[in-house]
């Protein structure tokens, strides 16, 4: 055999050799990952058992989207279907058998929320939990408090499964399939927000919007979304987002997908969502995002 040939040929064995050696290295870290315990001691949250209490619970419920993976009766649904990637199911959340409503009881379903952990403390998969953490005690007591009164149903959903390029991507970027990982688990948690049509209510409403918007609400490509999903809008009062727009424009493109010059929102925004949300609220989160805090703008 010629000489530059074996050269190629041990070069190529080689580079062989240690893509598997890296890719193998890389299934086992994603296995670690997935299989991390994250120690969070139980919230002592105060359930309250009144109807007005509960009612605000179930609409906490739709408006952070609870049903858009778990189904509206909230009894799970299959979400993610892609064996090579992953077979993952949205759990069912309610006490019928399948459901983890009797296992989680209310200190898991605050892990859940909050923290983007199941009952044994291992990080829960996609499950938007940064858009969470900030939430209230008050807001996380009536929504873990509606959970527990869901009407029980028999659904089960199966375990998930992470197949290898889901354990590679694991270990590689464990933020964007395990919010757990980014989440400051030891922050406080305010008892309660001043609701009022203030900045800093705003604020606090918008917090969830950053998971697409991206933290400074400057719009741009939504993470985890498919390269043909359309980019996110600009919230900031710049030229490519809110400049020129009143509250009144934004409270219509909320309330009818409609933005000021006549075009409709994509159906990628969920704005029907927001039809939940009350007009105060609808113009607290405006008088926040007027003053372009997040971007730093001015």
């Amino acid at each position: 055999m010629p000489r530059g040939l074996r050269i190629a040929v041990w070069t190529t064995a080689g580079l062989m050799t240690g893509v598997v050696v890296i890719t193998g290295l890389l299934f086992v870290i994603g296995g670690q990952k997935i299989d991390r315990r994250f120690a969070v001691p139980d919230e002592m949250l105060m359930l309250p058992a009144d109807s007005a209490s509960l009612a605000e619970g179930e609409r906490l419920s739709l408006v952070l989207g609870c049903a858009d993976c778990h189904a509206a009766n909230l009894a799970g649904s299959e979400m993610i279907d892609a064996p090579m990637f992953a077979v993952l199911p949205a759990t069912n959340l309610t006490r019928g058998a399948g459901g983890v409503g009797a296992d989680y009881g209310a200190g898991g379903f605050e892990r859940a929320i909050r923290h983007g952990i199941d009952a044994a403390g291992r990080p829960l998969m996609i499950m938007p939990s940064a858009d969470y953490a900030h939430l209230s005690d008050q807001d996380v007591s009536r929504l873990v408090a509606f959970l527990l009164r869901l009407q029980p149903v028999d659904n089960h959903v199966g375990g998930r499964t992470l197949g290898p390029v889901g354990r590679i991507a694991a270990a590689i970027a464990p933020r964007g399939l395990f919010p757990a990982f980014e989440i400051d688990h030891e922050a406080p948690h305010p008892a309660d927000v001043a609701r009022q049509v203030t900045p800093a209510f705003g604020d606090y409403l918008t917090r969830p919007c950053r998971g697409c918007h991206g933290v400074d609400l400057r719009g741009g490509r939504v993470p985890g979304a498919g390269s043909a999903a359309p980019p996110a809008g600009s919230l900031v009062p710049d030229a490519d987002g809110l400049a020129g727009w009143s509250e009144g424009d934004f409270m219509r493109a909320l309330r009818e997908g409609i933005r000021p010059d006549g075009t409709i929102l994509d159906s990628a925004m969920p704005w029907r969502t927001f039809t939940l949300h009350t007009d105060d609220e609808l113009r607290a989160m405006w008088a926040f995002l007027a003053t372009g805090a997040a971007a730093g703008a001015e």
